[in-house]
């Protein structure tokens, strides 16, 4: 099941946590999420998809997340997704620019690609700016990062993170 527990009222999810021994209202575990918020995060659209270190990485992370939210916006909340990606930015090869008096490189466009443990990928997203192409891209010039992304629904809204360790995301 991965629905938030939106059905519940602040009153009644408390009464889940203390149920639980958890007075401190912490979640401690996966098994503390669905107990009390009626999702299991290894049932996340992606998680298949990911290493055992991630899978630990996207718990550990989902768990410090939500312990760092008020009740009120957890009970309205549930991962989508959790991909680890790959992302490029792509920039242009130096140029002058009179006013900073000195060589420029502009990001001209980005790139995020799934990773797969079984060593498969999926292009996500790539765009560039208007008018511009791969042919302006100085390959010196591209960086790549890599990262679980994690994509969260809630209080209506959708909302995403870098997680780069499980107290480490943005």
């Amino acid at each position: 099941m991965r629905k938030p527990t939106n059905r519940t009222s602040y009153r009644e999810v408390c009464a889940l946590y203390e149920k639980y021994g958890l007075t401190d209202y912490t979640l401690k575990t996966a098994g503390d999420v669905l107990n009390i918020h009626n999702f299991d995060l290894r049932e996340t659209t992606g998680y298949e998809d990911l290493t055992e270190d991630q899978k630990k990485l996207f718990i550990a992370y989902a768990i410090t997340h939500m312990n760092g939210l008020g009740m009120n916006t957890k009970i309205t909340m549930w991962p989508k997704s959790v991909h680890f990606v790959k992302e490029y930015s792509y920039c242009s090869s130096p140029v002058w620019d009179d006013e900073e008096q000195r060589e420029v490189r502009w990001q001209i466009g980005r790139e995020w690609i799934i990773q797969k443990v079984n060593g498969r990928t999926k292009k996500f997203k790539k765009y560039f700016d208007e008018g511009k192409s791969e042919a302006n891209v100085d390959s010196v010039y591209t960086t790549e990062k890599e990262y679980l992304r994690v994509d969260w629904k809630y209080n209506g809204g959708n909302e995403w993170f870098h997680v780069l360790e499980p107290t480490r995301y943005f």
